[in-house]
């Protein structure tokens, strides 16, 4: 009896005897089947009627925030119903991009945000998330920068792209305007602009 205490005292003080928590996939497995079921549905049958629901995976699409933790909000985010048309010409920015292969869906970190957690994450008043017309991405490299940019400056101008670029792996995608930006907001620090200028 007395070991068994023991064990127990010593468990409480080893990271390895505390159950590890659920991983993404099981904690979008809870958060859907909660009060969010009904909204969930109703934003799938939006992107199938779009022809985009396969496009990128459900659970990278709701990402909230890269710091949902930081601001005690939840992890994913449904977007007001009549905001949920409003990503699909931005998804079909993605679904080009992704067919070159320089994209992938499953590296989506940020989606729709609230204003309570587009301001506890850094993002601009006006930020293209509150309208849920923009995604955040993470790319493993910066391999397909100049892609990128090639595309958004061939591509850009008639679908309404904006590119930014927060490090040469960290960028957004929209579709509410023909622009690009990087780290400060602004269209010189681009990568799109600083890699094509010449010495």
């Amino acid at each position: 009896m007395r070991r068994a205490f023991l064990l127990f005292l010593t468990c409480l003080t080893i990271p390895a005897c505390i159950a590890p928590e659920p991983d993404e996939a099981a904690r979008y497995a809870t958060w859907k089947t909660t009060s969010h079921a009904a909204g969930l549905s109703g934003y799938e049958r939006v992107l199938s009627e779009g022809r985009v629901a396969d496009v990128v995976p459900m659970q990278a699409l709701l990402r909230s925030s890269r710091r949902w933790r930081a601001c005690d909000a939840e992890e994913f985010a449904l977007p007001p119903p009549d905001r949920a048309a409003a990503i699909i010409p931005t998804l079909r920015v993605v679904q080009q991009l992704q067919a070159s292969g320089w994209l992938d869906g499953h590296g989506i970190r940020s989606g729709y945000r609230s204003p309570a957690l587009n301001t506890c994450s850094g993002g601009s008043s006006r930020s293209r998330h509150l309208d849920n017309t923009a995604l955040d991405f993470d790319l493993p490299s910066d391999a397909h920068v100049e892609d990128l940019c090639r595309f958004w400056r061939e591509q850009g101008p008639a679908l309404a792209m904006g590119l930014g670029f927060y490090t040469p792996t960290k960028i957004h995608i929209d579709t509410s305007g023909h622009r690009t930006w990087g780290k400060d907001y602004r269209r010189e620090t681009s990568l799109c602009i600083t890699r094509t200028q010449t010495p």
